[in-house]
């Protein structure tokens, strides 16, 4: 009898737990990154540690409207896994349950062996802007599975 009391009280209070501690696992690993601002492309280009991968950021309206985000992948990868990435996950790290989804086309580089996704505005309505607000507002947003700072990120755009 005491043993399925303590069962009934263990998950709940690991789920407490998790619950707010969860929000704050990733606030510490971000990689380090820079932003620079292309203006005669209208685009934002990251610059990370790791140099695998670089996120492209094309704007409309100097600078107003989120066109397109191409996020390049330059890690080893196989075609069919490329054909396979149909979506782009984006949230902020300090509120892991509101998450953007976005809708992406690829590109396979077989002489490379990397891969492109693009997320366009035109198949993604407001989750290109609510992209954007994240990036402008935020201090850590993970996208495309990376870990990123977004300190930086609205000085490259008012450079535009």
């Amino acid at each position: 009898m005491e043993l399925s009391v303590f069962n009934r009280y263990l998950l709940p209070v690991f789920f407490a737990l998790t619950t707010t501690y969860s929000s704050f696992v990733f606030a510490d690993t971000t990689q380090h990154n820079s932003f620079e601002a292309i203006p005669d492309k209208n685009e934002i280009v990251t610059h990370t540690d790791f140099g695998v991968q670089t996120y492209i950021f094309h704007f409309n309206g100097g600078g107003q409207h989120l066109s397109s985000i191409d996020f390049i992948n330059r890690m080893d990868t196989e075609s069919h896994t490329c054909d396979s990435w149909k979506y782009v996950s984006a949230l902020d790290n300090y509120n892991i349950y509101k998450q953007t989804i976005l809708k992406v086309s690829t590109d396979y580089n077989s002489a490379e062996k990397y891969c492109v996704a693009h997320a366009y505005a035109s198949n993604n309505g407001d989750a290109m802007g609510q992209i954007l607000h994240m990036m402008e507002t935020k201090s850590h947003v993970d996208i495309a599975g990376f870990n990123i700072s977004a300190d930086g990120f609205s000085t490259a755009l008012n450079k535009l």
